[in-house]
């Protein structure tokens, strides 16, 4: 009987430890997918800017004169760094009470901000949690910065950009 209960909890420790095991290996899971995307955010974004383009160029061309960020971490903080001395008004927006090193109003998601023409959207998960919390109090614009990109990819701007390249000519 000792001998069988033994054997037992044997192998529920070893479901437990299996178990754990996995809920550990889905959570570096997720993170390396998390860290791919951010790689290829940033490496999307640097070859726009080498191309001699900008976001603040492409928010300006589409009449975004007022933005607010949402998420001032990593993408957030260098899309912060990007527009701060530039013609485009920025509003910050984050759940987090640990930003005081921006030059801008920052509010908690379901705050009243007042007027944006957008709000993009920098976190790379959780996106839809994010859209619906921001969709209570927010009726304009929503965009994910993947997003942003792909339309700035996509736009005249970025298309002049690639064809003087192409054609040799250097922006300066």
């Amino acid at each position: 009987m000792i001998r069988k209960r033994n054997i037992l909890a044997f192998l529920m420790g070893l479901g437990i430890c299996r178990y754990f095991g996995q809920k550990v290996d889905r959570q570096k899971d997720k993170k390396i997918e998390i860290n791919n995307v951010l790689v290829d955010i940033l490496d999307r974004w640097m070859t726009l800017r080498e191309q001699g383009s900008s976001l603040e160029e492409y928010l300006k061309q589409n009449n975004y004169k007022k933005i607010a960020i949402y998420g001032l971490g990593l993408i957030g903080n260098h899309l912060y760094e990007e527009l701060v001395n530039s013609e485009i008004e920025i509003i910050g927006i984050d759940k987090a009470d640990i930003y005081n090193n921006f030059k801008m109003p920052i509010y908690k998601p379901d705050d009243s901000f007042g007027d944006v023409d957008m709000i993009i959207v920098t976190p790379v998960s959780g996106y839809d949690t994010i859209l619906r919390t921001l969709e209570q109090n927010y009726h304009g614009k929503i965009i994910s910065f993947q997003q942003l990109l792909s339309d700035c990819e996509g736009s005249s701007l970025w298309s002049k950009h690639n064809e003087n390249v192409m054609n040799g000519v250097k922006r300066k």
